[in-house]
């Protein structure tokens, strides 16, 4: 069976490596993790200290950025298949099951990727990510893979010189461009695969000039020349909104664009709750849950709610819906919570909350 190395490169403490660690160990046999801490807390130590009979390589100390620790950690684990999670990314439930079993239908791929669903700094799942899509031209002017979803052959890694470690925002999307370019065969599974935190202060909202650079120079090099600008202009713009916007501009902005967009699992680009939405959310908190809060930009009062775990009790409270389960969900598990909206009954979905 092929096995899977990877990195957890840490430069800071954050609560959510906790989960990532417990995401990858709930994987099963078929991972070897690296953890790479350069942030000098002692919380990531202690946290390593649990783990340590199951970590196969971890270092605490300096390192040259997250692309060089990354590499670090392939380097010193097994594996013929490679990923990454940094500290506040977290796969679901099962994943690489799905990824082992769509490599069992097709031998001969070198890079699977699936879905992400987005989280809030709480934890609260805020809608999936949008902008991931299956596999083709389009890679090489849009970020259409979402990294923590994406798996890779380690040969085809290296064949193209691996990660480059002058990179420090866009190493992920450097890559991929690297192997499609190569002939690296790609396939999209339509599961999704992690969590991924998106907030203000994470890297991918990041508007430095290191990023722009990096950014301009991948367009450069590889977009079609009729859409470097466009496509240039479309990242700065993304990231502008986000730091620069009063949140409740930029939402209603956001929802405006979106509505034109892509849907994921019935769930609409801005929100919208169709016919089939279907919610994936799981959590590896040491106390089962037991219930969730589902949050909407009106009354809820028009969709059926439904779910794979059973629903003791549904209360519709303003434009929430408040869930209390039958039995307590336990770590590890997938919840697949279904919206069927009434005929006419137009409502935007905004978070699910874990209730403890």
């Amino acid at each position: 069976m092929p096995q899977f190395a990877f990195s957890v490169p840490v430069g800071a403490w954050h609560p959510f490596l906790a989960a990532s660690l417990a995401s990858l160990r709930a994987q099963g046999a078929c991972v070897s993790v690296a953890l790479l801490d350069a942030s000098g807390d002692p919380r990531v130590r202690a946290l390593a200290d649990q783990h340590d009979d199951w970590l196969a390589y971890r270092r605490h100390g300096p390192d040259g950025g997250q692309s060089d620790a990354i590499i670090e950690g392939w380097q010193n684990v097994s594996g013929d298949w490679l990923g990454w999670l940094n500290a506040d990314d977290i796969l679901m439930p099962g994943a690489l099951d799905k990824v082992l079993a769509r490599l069992a239908q097709d031998p001969s791929l070198d890079v699977i990727y699936g879905h992400s669903s987005i989280i809030d700094e709480t934890g609260a799942m805020t809608g999936y990510h949008f902008n991931v899509e299956p596999p083709g031209p389009r890679l090489l002017q849009a970020g259409i893979i979402s990294q923590p979803s994406c798996f890779f052959r380690r040969s085809a890694c290296e064949g193209v010189g691996g990660v480059n470690p002058d990179l420090h925002y866009t190493m992920d999307w450097d890559l991929w461009i690297r192997m499609y370019e190569a002939g690296a065969k790609f396939a999209f599974l339509d599961a999704p695969l992690s969590m991924v935190l998106w907030a203000e202060d994470t890297k991918t909202a990041s508007l430095n000039r290191r990023r722009r650079s990096e950014l301009q120079d991948i367009i450069n090099r590889h977009a079609p020349s009729e859409v470097r600008s466009g496509t240039f202009r479309a990242f700065i713009v993304h990231a502008a909104a986000d730091r620069m916007w009063p949140p409740s501009l930029r939402d209603k902005l956001r929802r405006r664009l979106r509505r034109s967009g892509p849907s994921v699992f019935g769930l609409r680009a801005d929100g919208l709750v169709q016919p089939g939405t279907t919610l994936f959310l799981a959590h590896y908190d040491e106390a089962p849950k037991t219930g969730l809060r589902l949050e909407f930009d009106r009354s809820p009062a028009g969709i059926d709610v439904s779910g794979t775990h059973g629903f003791a009790a549904l209360e519709t409270s303003g434009s929430a819906v408040e869930i209390r389960f039958s039995q307590k969900l336990p770590a590890g598990e997938t919840l697949a919570v279904n919206l069927a909206p009434a005929s006419g009954h137009e409502v935007h979905f905004l978070l699910a909350a874990w209730q403890a």
